[in-house]
């Protein structure tokens, strides 16, 4: 478990079964829900995680067997096979993939499949859950540890004895944010070449001694296609978790219209906030590269709203960009100009977005008006309640300066692990004893 995460009792039992009957298996990971979030960007990614997380879970275990991956917390390690295959070497070189292993959760069920242990996930969503960052600009930071860690997994894929959806795992999780680096220089050379073809005066008779004209072709059913094709990309698994949740679990969600009004804010509220995350999943990417380093450090759950400066300071070179990019657009090409207010308005709005949106009254508000509800709000279970209550025990007990009861921790057992030889072959898997399986 992490620092944020809530498990239930009927879950870690349940775990504990599953891997007791799987001899075989060394990992199981569940999915863990966002809980307990009240800020309006909170709420939204709590929302969102809700609503596709079960569809898009079950089609990941199905793709990846018993070679899923490891997110660091909310799972059940059998700690042998852990020990003898988990232990993690410094990397050679500089950063960003030399160094000590940041996203070694990743690495670490690679190397369990790399010794012929299997690793599943949970599709099953209750009673394992997180909490997340209550702003864009603590999302951010969180996403800037994570882009490192995962561009240095790239370094990884030549480790032999890998399985191949292992290395997948590190391709998928490190082009998740360098994505975001290619569309906005697919999007930054389109807009060059439509300013250099409008500044250009167009030359129909380009040799000395020419009969026919050279006619510009305008592809119109190419350019249909990708615009449709990017489209169903982008939003046809919105759409499909929607129409899922709406026939198997609207209830969930307090009923089929309060379902409909989240799913129809949510995609709002992503398109307005994916600029700003893709240029700063860009400059992150660009950074790794240049060799700035980040520290792996706790975050801020709790929500408070961002100062105008905060905002201000996080966004004013987007904003800026935008400013300028939309501006040369409009009065050289009018066209390309309409096609790029997805992107421009949410770079131009960002400092409001991102103040705005870590509003807990708007959270509350929106939560009020049966906007991005979930199950565990209408129905909290068990383990939700202990934390709530135990919290506002701790807040009144902090308020009269009275200090918590700090629980007693086990006796430490310290155990070195087995550093891996990532160049060479890995040992063969060593059975469990009868007893231990």
């Amino acid at each position: 478990l992490d620092a944020d995460s809530i498990m239930s009792g009927e879950r870690m039992n349940d775990l504990a079964y599953r891997i007791e009957q799987n001899p075989d298996t060394a990992l199981i990971q569940t999915i863990p829900m966002p809980v307990r979030q009240h800020t309006f960007f909170a709420r939204f990614v709590q929302f969102a995680a809700h609503l596709y997380s079960p569809m898009l879970a079950t089609g990941l275990s199905f793709w990846q067997t018993d070679s899923a991956n490891y997110w660091g917390h909310n799972a059940i390690i059998r700690v042998e096979p852990f020990m003898q295959h988990c232990g993690l070497p410094t990397l050679e070189g500089k950063e960003p993939f030399g160094g000590d292993i940041l996203s070694h959760d990743f690495v670490e069920a690679a190397l369990l499949r790399r010794a012929g242990w299997q690793c599943f996930l949970l599709t099953d969503t209750t009673g394992s859950y997180e909490e997340v960052p209550s702003n864009m600009i603590e999302y951010a930071t969180r996403d800037r540890r994570w882009v490192q860690g995962n561009i240095q997994h790239l370094g990884l894929l030549g480790v032999k004895g890998l399985k191949a959806t292992s290395r997948l795992h590190f391709v998928f999780g490190a082009f998740a944010y360098i994505s975001s680096l290619l569309l906005l220089l697919v999007l930054a050379f389109g807009t060059a070449d439509a300013l250099y073809r409008a500044l250009t005066p167009v030359e129909f008779f380009t040799a000395e001694y020419q009969l026919f004209p050279d006619w510009q072709i305008a592809r119109q059913g190419l350019m249909v296609a990708t615009m449709w094709g990017t489209a169903a990309l982008l939003f046809m698994p919105k759409v499909l978790g929607l129409i899922l949740a709406l026939i198997q679990r609207r209830d969930e969600f307090g009923g089929a219209w309060r379902l409909i009004k989240g799913g129809v804010m949510e995609l709002a509220m992503a398109i307005l906030i994916a600029p700003l995350m893709m240029f700063y999943h860009s400059y992150f990417v660009i950074s790794v590269f240049a060799g700035i380093s980040v520290k792996w450090e706790a975050q801020a759950r709790e929500g408070s709203m961002v100062p105008w400066m905060d905002s201000l300071k996080r966004s004013k070179v987007a904003t800026i960009v935008a400013l300028a990019w939309g501006a040369a657009t409009f009065i050289y090409t009018p066209a390309l100009f309409i096609w790029l207010l997805p992107v421009l308005i949410g770079l131009v709005l960002a400092a409001p977005l991102i103040r705005i949106t870590s509003s807990l009254g708007l959270g509350r508000a929106a939560m009020r008006g049966g906007i991005f509800v979930i199950q565990d709000e209408i129905n909290e279970c068990r383990a939700l309640k202990r934390v709530r209550i135990g919290m506002a025990n701790i807040e009144h007990s902090e308020a009269g300066n009275v200090k918590a009861p700090v629980p007693a921790l086990p006796e430490s057992s310290w155990q070195p692990m087995v550093i891996q030889d990532f160049s060479a072959y890995p040992e063969p898997r060593t059975p469990l004893a009868p007893e231990a399986a």
